[in-house]
Formats: C-alpha cells, structure tokens, sequence
C-alpha cells in the first residue's frame, strides 16, 4: 500500500508532498496537476518494470516535457519521485519462493537526470536510487492515521533494521549502487551511467525486501475505462488482470466467479458484485457471465427489473464504468493501488456519491479488528472536478490540487513558474465562517476558490468542505 509520495522536478512538481490513506480523492480544476500526478505515479511503475528507453516510450509527453519547465522555457535538470509503502509481508517469487519479511514500512527515493551525450543527444540516467526501511518509533504515517493495534500486529513487521537495503554510494569520483540483504552478500553495480533501476532487476525473492517493494509497485493499476472497450466479449484465455481500458471486462468477471466460488456460493463473489450494482444502478438484478457458443467467448449479461435479461453491449456507460471498478476491487488476485480518473464521469450525480461511499468500502479499513494478510489490501486513488465526491469522503480522504506561482533565482535573475501544489480539506464544522467571511478568504486566495465556490454554491449542505 501506498502511504506517502513526494515529487520534485516531475512536471508540474515542485517539492510537492501528500500522505495516502486507503482512500484518496484528488479535487481540483483542469490544468491543477491531477493527471500530472498519475503520470508521476505511472512513471515510477514502469521505470520498477524496464529500463529508462522503454520507460520513457509510453510516457505523456516527450523526455524535456516530463522535467519541470521554467517561465523562461527552460526546464530543470533533474526529478525525483520518493515514496513511502506498507509491505504484505509474505511474498512469493515467480519460482515459487515465499519469504516473510522483517520489515514492511519501507521508503524508496529515485532521482533522474538528463545529460546530453557526446553525440548531442539528451538521455535520461539514474543519479540516485536508495531503499531504506521505516523504524516503527519514526513512523509518521501510523502517528497521522493512527490503524487499530490488530491491523498494525497484522501487517507492520519491524525487523530493527536501520542500514538500507539499497543505497547509492560515492568512493572517490566513483559512483555505485550497492544492494545490502538479511542473510544475502550484498552487491555493487556502477552508477556513472544507469539507464535502469536496479530495484527493475529485482526478480527474486533472493533479495527479499527489495523484490516485496518492487512487487509492490507492480501491483498498482491506471484505469482509464473506454465505454467501447467495456463492451467487448472477453477472449478465454486473455489477460487476466483488468486492462486499463476495461477490453477484458467480462473475461475477469468469470476468473473472479471462479477463484470464489464455493458450494454455498457457486457464483461466489460476483453474486456481491450483482448485489452492489442493484444499489447503485437503479434497476440491476444481477450479472452473470456466459460463454457465447459461437465465438467462444465470455459475455456479460444484466437482468433488470423492467427489461429482462440485455447484454452489455448496449448497457449504459455510467453502468459499466461502476461494474469495471466493482470487478477490480472484488479481485482477490490482484490486489493493491487503483488509479482511477475522474469517477463522475457516466454517472448520475445523485449516484455518485453512493459510488464514493462503496468504493470506501471496499479498500483496505486501517481500523479493522480482524485483518487477514493473505487476503492483501486494497487502495484507491481518484481524481476528480466534482465537489459530489469532496463531499462524499472525510476530511483526511482528500485533498485539493491547485498552482501557485513559484519564483527561482537564476544566473539571469528571478525566474516565475506555475507548479502544483496540495491543501488539506476541513469542514464546515471545523471553520463555520459568515459568508462574508468567507468570501474575504477567497479574495484573498487564502482558501481554494474551487472548493469554495462549491460551498458558496451549497451552503446549505453540511457535508460540503473548504480549505485551510
């Protein structure tokens, strides 16, 4: 699970740091950085995944457009993407290796460079990499959220580990990466020229902790639903984890029914699924997944109140955006990080904030009394414009993304440069202010003026927030 990440010289990123509960809503206006922020999170998956070259080609934007740019047009020079995870702490290899891990707090920083070589051409390297682990006395992620003593018993393992796992190392005008393990000789590798991560090499449990982070990192999904990709029947044997765009929809459906089911429940937990789709879709029965006997494909079938049985092709958009992220939270093999644009989207307002209230649900609860590390822990972070969905989540399950001008000294004098940046929400309990008041803090830009239209617009509503 992911718990903290900061960014730096990403884009629209300038020192920007948030702390990631189980459920995270991402408010903003266009053009505040909400997309930038996937893409930062994107970015570090597949530099875990493959080196830099094919890191890079499936990136938004060409190589100059990922570092920050400067009022003048010029961009910075470096980046780094740190961030801070809870490990499951047992994992198991691809060989069929289990380890248990001493310490699943970990923090992981990687810093990125563009150099020109000697042929003139701009190439990306890695500067610094380090892997180190999180002392549970210095934990400010279980000081801020403060889980229940079961989940924590279940899930923090401290080992008492203080050296790092991974560090880079300066001898001399030598530089190195150097990986340090329990039980494991340790390594070295030059870090002059690094066109890849070495956490990307970690594909074993021979270096445990390292391998459980990059595991970690690779479970995190990037939903980006295609209504007409929603639509498709689902090949046999396609891919079995949730594509992006939802194309393999009825194919997951069916592995799910089949993982679950038991002889109390034959259908398992898609008979959960139907059950939440009949409350946020007025008018579902059920779902049901059937194999097409001329094309040998999976299917998906809604039966409805007033209109029977119809098939998913000419379901709604909004209902099959709601199914897609049913199916990836209910999916007991595939579990971590959901990255998830803008859920408004195809969906009534009035049920919107129903679907907030589910998709809660259905992550990972930090005060659970019972928690079970086989299962593994769901996550979900969404962005969004809706206020619906700010007024849907608690204050600590949100936060706000606007600019702010950014003023650099350089060689040739003060430079401006619009970057992102993050505020907390309080609620109207918290700051019950006339709406002279505040109106005067908008003027003044002292609080987010999205979010404050929103409460100017629905004064009426308790459950609408402001910033600090």
């Amino acid at each position: 699970m992911l718990t903290r990440l900061e960014i730096g010289g990403f884009k629209t990123f300038d020192s920007f740091a948030i702390d990631v509960p189980p459920f995270l809503g991402v408010i903003g206006p266009n053009a505040s950085g909400k997309s930038n922020l996937f893409d930062a999170i994107q970015f570090l998956r597949r530099l875990t995944e493959f080196n830099l070259t094919v890191a890079l080609r499936d990136a938004r934007g060409e190589l100059d457009d990922l570092f920050r740019r400067r009022g003048d047009g010029s961009t910075v020079q470096s980046m780094y993407v740190n961030i801070e995870v809870l490990l499951n702490p047992r994992v198991r290899d691809s060989w069929g290796t289990e380890v248990e891990l001493t310490q699943t707090r970990m923090r992981y920083e990687l810093t990125l460079v563009h150099r020109t070589d000697d042929e003139g051409n701009v190439r990306l390297f890695v500067e610094q990499e380090r892997a180190e682990p999180i002392r549970k006395s210095h934990d400010r992620w279980i000081k801020r959220f403060n889980p229940s003593a079961e989940f924590i018993e279940a899930y923090v393992r401290d080992g008492r580990r203080t050296s790092p796992f991974l560090e880079t190392v300066t001898e001399g005008r030598r530089r190195s990466f150097k990986t340090r393990q329990d039980g494991v000789a340790g390594r070295a590798r030059p870090a002059e020229a690094a066109e890849a991560t070495v956490l990307s090499s970690m594909n074993s449990a021979e270096f445990k902790h390292l391998y459980a982070l990059r595991e970690e990192i690779l479970s995190w999904r990037f939903l980006q639903l295609d209504p007409m990709s929603l639509r498709l029947p689902g090949e046999k044997f396609g891919e079995e984890r949730l594509e992006p765009t939802g194309g393999n929809l009825a194919r997951v459906l069916h592995r799910i029914q089949v993982e679950t089911a038991s002889e109390d429940r034959p259908l398992g937990s898609l008979s959960d699924i139907s059950s939440d789709m009949g409350s946020l879709i007025e008018g579902v029965r059920s779902v049901s997944v059937v194999e097409n006997d001329q094309t040998k494909k999976w299917e998906i079938l809604l039966r409805s109140i007033d209109e029977g049985t119809y098939s998913s092709s000419v379901a709604s958009d909004g209902t099959l955006r709601v199914l897609a992220l049913l199916a990836a939270l209910y999916d007991p093999t595939y579990r971590g990080l959901i990255c998830f644009e803008e859920p408004e989207n195809g969906v009534h307002p009035l049920r919107l904030r129903t679907l907030v209230a589910y998709l809660r649900e259905l992550v990972a609860d930090l005060h659970d009394v019972q928690p079970d590390p086989a299962v593994g822990l769901a996550q979900m972070l969404v962005n969004s414009h809706s206020p619906v969905v700010l007024s849907a989540v608690a204050d600590d399950e949100a936060v706000v993304l606007d600019s702010a001008t950014l003023v650099e000294r350089t060689e040739s004098g003060p430079v401006r440069s619009r970057v992102s940046r993050v505020r907390r929400v309080y609620r109207k309990e918290q700051m019950d202010l006339p709406l002279e008041e505040i109106r005067d803090l908008v003027d003044r830009s002292e609080i987010e003026r999205f979010t404050a239209a929103a409460l100017l617009d629905e004064r009426a509503t308790a459950d609408d927030g402001i910033l600090n």
